[in-house]
């Protein structure tokens, strides 16, 4: 490991990425065979890392492409691809270091935040990639994207970190964040059902957008992730901040560190949701399909799943925090806190499962996700019986996002007919007692398929098959039962 940070040494990048490669290989073996050696392993890897000189994580500098584009010897190519390979060894290697919290204790946690400030110089070795080969600019993405999000523990006290990979992700990730969600759902509507064609089509789909999807996933929650942890800054002292700090922010006087962080999260969450949805117009099958568009995305990806619908559950105080700023420039932000609402996101999410509990009941079981189903099941439960009324209602979540969106348009002065034609349908009734129709029967059905959830478990306790204890959930959903009775 000493070689690692020798500056002196004329090493190659293929020696470089094959040290990369024995460390992971040993490591995976101090893993498998749960090596006392492993702990000090994993502590020692870390440090070389942490302090390997800056020229291992961008190889080639510019005088020095010049000079190997002029030897015949060199091909720029092949100095790019080997660059990139020696970047995903070393991924490969971050990746399984912080493939779980094997470090208990201060020390451990105090190495792991060091990591956090290597990621930005390894994510400047994207841009040499990007014209080379797909397969491994794809794979280098996916790799950073990881290590990232197993480092997002680490680093979620510091906001300086925070805005650090916030501006990381815009830079590199940009078409992720922008892509539109929905643009990967195959439109089969003129291929007959059983048609070969309809086969073809889907595994072409299927084979061209799948680990395009799974990055977008990764890159959209961590940016939700980080902006959504600074605009619902608690004011509890736990952040700590080192980040420039304009007086003035949205229009809005900044009073100190925590208000311009909060600003700033937000703003970037308004910026992204007019980004991707900029010439829609909101009204409630708009909205719902956002919504529900979303939610198939993170479906693919059962841990990402979980993971994104728990932090959602902050998207109601975003709305109150913008609220406190009164800024017209975070209409975008407030669209996003309405159109994710937990309690809407409930409704659909069991929509989207066709109301079948036993799904529910793979995911409470399953090793991977269990205890985040559980947590979001626990929290979605405790939220229905706090707003009672919205969620037997869910019209009243609809008529919330059509307020805004009105205001939204007269900011831009761009009311469409379309816009218009739906308000004169409400106007009217029909629209209103469609909603109200569509609403009830969205309460009716989560009503059976949360009974069902509550006899299988209790089956399940009997017979003792059951995991872990699931008595609070019991409770829970004997709450939401009790609710129902009392109409």
């Amino acid at each position: 490991m000493i070689v690692l940070n020798e500056r002196c040494l004329d090493i190659s990048e293929q020696t470089m990425s094959s040290l990369f490669r024995v460390l992971h290989a040993i490591l995976k073996f101090l893993k498998h065979s749960d090596s006392e050696l492993k702990d000090d392993f994993i502590c020692l890897s870390i440090h070389h890392i942490q302090n390997m000189p800056s020229v291992t994580f961008h190889p080639l500098h510019t005088g020095e492409i010049v000079n190997r584009v002029k030897d015949s010897r060199f091909g720029f190519c092949n100095d790019s691809l080997h660059s990139g390979i020696l970047t995903g060894s070393l991924l490969q290697l971050l990746c399984s270091l912080l493939e779980q919290s094997y470090l208990e204790g201060t020390d451990g946690q105090d190495m792991y935040v060091k990591l956090v400030d290597i990621v930005p110089k390894i994510a400047a070795s994207l841009q040499e990639q990007h014209d080379g080969s797909k397969s491994l600019y794809q794979y280098l993405k996916h790799k950073i994207l990881m290590v990232m999000m197993r480092l997002k523990p680490y680093m979620q006290q510091d906001c300086s970190r925070i805005v650090c990979y916030l501006k990381l992700l815009r830079q590199y990730f940009h078409d992720l964040l922008h892509e539109p969600i929905s643009q990967h759902i195959a439109k089969l509507d003129n291929c007959l059902e059983g048609s070969p064609f309809l086969l073809n089509m889907v595994d072409l789909v299927e084979s061209q957008d799948k680990s395009t999807r799974h990055l977008q996933r990764q890159a959209i929650y961590l940016f939700l992730s980080f902006s959504i942890c600074l605009s619902y800054n608690r004011n509890d002292g736990t952040l700590q901040c080192s980040c420039k700090r304009d007086d003035c922010l949205l229009g809005h006087k900044v009073q100190g560190c925590s208000d311009h962080c909060s600003c700033s999260g937000l703003s970037e969450i308004s910026d992204w949701f007019q980004r991707c949805y900029l010439d829609m117009s909101f009204d409630s099958k708009s909205s719902t399909d956002i919504a529900l568009s979303f939610l198939a995305l993170y479906m693919e990806e059962d841990d990402m799943l979980f993971s994104i619908l728990l932090q959602l559950f902050d998207a109601p105080h975003i709305f109150l925090k913008i609220d406190s700023i009164n800024s017209t420039e975070l209409i975008g932000a407030k669209l996003f806190s309405s159109i994710f609402d937990p309690v809407h996101l409930f409704h659909l999410l069991l929509l989207l499962l066709h109301y079948d509990h036993m799904v529910l009941v793979d995911y409470l079981i399953s090793k991977d996700v269990g205890v985040h189903c559980a947590q979001y099941l626990l929290r979605c439960l405790r939220l229905v019986s706090q707003s009672w009324h919205a969620f037997v209602d869910d019209s009243m979540y609809l008529t919330k996002i059509e307020k805004i969106d009105c205001k939204r348009q007269r900011t831009s002065r761009d009311i469409s007919s379309a816009r218009a034609s739906s308000s004169n349908e409400y106007k009217n009734g029909s629209g209103c007692d469609k909603e109200a129709k569509n609403s009830q029967k969205l309460f009716l059905d989560a009503k059976v398929c949360l009974y069902s959830l509550k006899r299988t478990v209790e089956d399940l306790q009997k017979k003792g098959l059951f995991p872990y204890n699931p008595k609070p959930l019991l409770r829970s959903l004997a709450r939401f039962e009790e609710l129902c009775e009392q109409g």
